[in-house]
């Protein structure tokens, strides 16, 4: 059971980490000019679901998750 919970933690905390790194991924990698222009992911109008608003819940989850998996399971 602790080693299911560590491994959703770690799978939860990729998809986290996977959505905070989006912000920062330049537009146009092959270019390489002076100015860079980044991607900002924003929720659109067509869409109402959007999955980045869940970055940070998904941060806090994943990391609970894995601190559970860890105490709990103990010295197995």
């Amino acid at each position: 059971m602790s080693k299911a919970l560590i491994i959703i933690g770690c799978l939860v905390l990729l998809y986290a980490i996977a959505a905070f790194s989006v912000d920062f991924l330049p537009v146009d990698a092959l270019q390489s000019s002076s100015n860079d222009t980044y991607l900002k992911v924003v929720p659109t109008t067509e869409n109402p679901f959007d999955w980045t608003q869940f970055r940070f819940p998904a941060l806090a989850v994943g990391t609970i998750l894995v601190a559970i998996g860890v105490f709990v399971g103990g010295k197995n």
